[in-house]
Parts: structure tokens; C-alpha cells; sequence
């Protein structure tokens, strides 16, 4: 690498075409702006310029390091310039989430992005520990997850929250039916009900059109053996954040049978990680599953699945995570408002 000092004593000889000069503006002695020249051209292994009485003459050579070191010296003012740049509305930003998390704050990313074309949004879908190992490793700027993480090396701040349901397929086959007291109708008892916008952080819409276990068909079920029958019936709809997401519901839920079921030793009658076909196999009678009940917005056939309505609402509560030692960037600021409109 050739040395920044010898090229800017270079350049400063080359625009004042004298030592002399070159010697005053660079505070050094016309000796010094003689070595700076000898140790550049032997850098370069070749003669830059021809000394003419007090001026010189550029050689070829000499004109393309000339060329070469105000390159450079541009470069780097635009690199300085540029670490002291932090335009709100402008720049890259990656936000890591879960895939349920994606679905809510995506549109309203988009809308943001929209507004202010310079910015270039990234969300990418990651499990909870890699978002968090991102952010502890500095390779991840923000992510948003569930549970406040317990780590001095992640900063947390609290989000909202995040309704959980137990989805079931909105007609249950008619051999469940008939095994399972209270559900001879092919369970009409679970009826529609007004939508899951009373539970925070859960979503709306089309959440509307699918059914809730209310009136007659609660009463059956108050002791919970009812819905344990159904479950162990159809058989789980596994996905990355079952186990996880059934432990959380079984424990709060606030059904006594549904807590003494261990999520592990249950029957599974699928698989799937990606979250927009999770709810296919459910609606079409297959299984049951536990996800965020925001996931019901965003599929064509809420119609034909249910959530199952609990004596206690089941929500997990959503950080946003970030390094503790720096602030983020403005654009990132903007980007977390607008999620946190959303999920708060």
C-alpha cells in the first residue's frame, strides 16, 4: 500500500508545480517534500516528474499517480462525509421477526417504504435464538421477539402483545363427532362468534369470520375434558413453534386438563414450517394447531376454522431487541415507530 502522506505531499507538489510552495503548505521543510518524493517514487518504482530549474514537468507515469491519489483523497472524503450522514428516511434497514410477526408488520413496512422511496427495507424470518444470537453477535441491528430475553448484551423494550389461539377445524369428521360426549352435532357447537379483536395484540378482519366455543357449547366444555378428547382425536399440526406455543397455552389457559397435557407426548398428524400452509391441513379436518391468532388475517379460508375459546385469554408478550452499546440510526427509528404502531 502506498503511503496517504507521500501521495498528499504529492499532490500538493503536482497543483503548486514548486517545493518551495509545496514545502509552506504542507508545514514541512523542502528537504522533507524532496524525501516524500524520492520514497514515493520508489514505491512505484519509476520517476514521477522532471525537476525544471525551481518547477517540474509531470512524467506519464506521474500524471497517473497523480490521477490515482486525487481518486484517493476523494474517496476518503466522501467516506468521512458519509459516517457523519444519518437521514431518517434513507439507507438499508433489516428487521428480523418470526414469520407470524412478518405478516403484521410487513404491510405497514411497505406503506412506509412506499412514502419514502430511498429507504430499502429487509425483513427477514428467523427463529427466536437466532435473532437473538444476531443481535449479541452486532450482525443484526433490530429484531422483534417473544419473552424479554435475560442478556446484557441485548437491549429490549417492550412491544404489545400477542393473542395465541388453539385452532381447530370449523367442522369436526363425524367419527370424532360421535366418539366425543358433546359433539354429536359434528360440532355445531362451535358456533361463530364476534371476531378475537378483544384480545390484545390479536388481529382483525378476516379474524372475524371464524368461530369461537361460546354459550351451550362452553358449557360442555367448562371442565375442559371435552376439548382434551378433540385434540388427542385429531392430532397435533406440528411447526418450528408448536411445542413452544402449546406449552405456553396449556399452562395459562386456565383449562385444568389442558395443564396436566404434556405437548411432547401428543399425537402428531403432520408437519409443516412454512407458516402460510400451517392452517391448511387444520381447515381441511386433518388437525388442530396453536398459533398467533393474527395468522387468521391473512388466510383465504378463516371460514373454515375455529378458535377455541379458553377460560383465560393466552397472549406472549413481543420485544423489540437491539444492541445496548450504540443507538440505532435514524431510519432504523422510523422503521421501529411504524412497527410498534402496529403491535402496540
Amino acid at each position: 500500500m502506498i503511503n496517504p502522506t507521500w501521495l498528499d505531499t504529492f499532490i500538493t507538489l503536482v497543483e503548486t508545480g514548486n517545493f518551495t510552495r509545496t514545502a509552506e503548505q504542507r508545514f514541512m521543510t523542502q528537504p522533507g517534500v524532496s524525501q516524500h518524493l524520492k520514497k514515493l517514487e520508489e514505491a512505484c518504482q519509476c520517476e514521477l516528474v522532471i525537476r525544471l530549474g525551481k518547477g517540474i514537468q509531470l512524467t506519464e507515469q506521474g500524471q497517473r499517480v497523480y490521477h490515482y491519489a486525487k481518486e484517493q483523497q476523494e474517496k476518503e472524503q466522501d467516506f468521512i462525509a458519509s459516517l457523519k450522514f444519518d437521514a431518517p428516511f434513507e439507507g438499508k434497514c433489516v428487521v428480523a421477526c418470526s414469520g407470524a410477526i412478518a405478516q403484521r408488520i410487513y404491510p405497514a413496512l411497505l406503506a412506509l417504504q412506499k412514502q419514502h422511496s430511498a429507504l430499502n427495507i429487509h425483513v427477514e424470518v428467523a427463529p427466536r435464538r437466532t435473532i437473538l444470537s444476531g443481535i449479541a453477535n452486532n450482525t443484526l441491528e433490530l429484531g422483534i421477539v417473544t419473552n424479554q430475553p435475560e442478556s446484557e448484551d441485548i437491549h429490549s423494550e417492550y412491544l404489545g402483545e400477542e393473542a395465541l389461539g388453539l385452532i381447530l377445524p370449523r367442522s369436526l369428521p363425524d367419527a370424532l363427532a360421535a366418539q366425543v360426549p358433546g359433539l354429536s352435532e359434528n360440532a355445531q357447537g362451535f358456533i361463530s362468534g364476534s371476531g378475537s379483536g378483544s384480545g390484545s395484540g390479536s388481529g382483525s378482519g378476516s379474524v372475524a369470520k371464524v368461530a369461537s366455543v361460546s354459550g351451550k357449547a362452553k358449557s360442555k366444555t367448562d371442565d375442559g375434558r371435552t376439548i382434551e378428547a378433540v385434540i388427542k382425536h385429531l392430532g397435533l399440526i406440528n411447526h418450528p413453534d408448536a411445542m413452544h406455543y402449546l406449552q405456553r397455552y396449556f399452562n395459562d389457559c386456565g383449562e385444568a386438563e389442558l395443564a396436566n397435557v404434556n405437548p411432547n407426548k401428543l399425537t402428531h398428524t403432520g408437519y409443516i414450517n412454512q407458516l402460510s400452509q400451517i392452517l391448511l391441513p387444520v381447515s381441511e379436518g386433518l388437525g388442530y394447531t396453536v398459533l398467533p391468532t393474527s395468522t387468521l388475517d391473512f388466510v383465504s379460508f378463516a371460514d373454515k376454522l375455529t378458535v377455541y375459546k379458553a377460560k383465560n385469554e393466552v397472549t406472549e408478550p413481543l420485544y423489540s431487541v437491539q444492541t445496548p452499546h450504540s443507538a440505532l440510526p435514524a431510519r432504523y427509528q422510523v422503521v421501529k415507530q411504524a412497527i410498534t404502531q402496529v403491535l402496540g
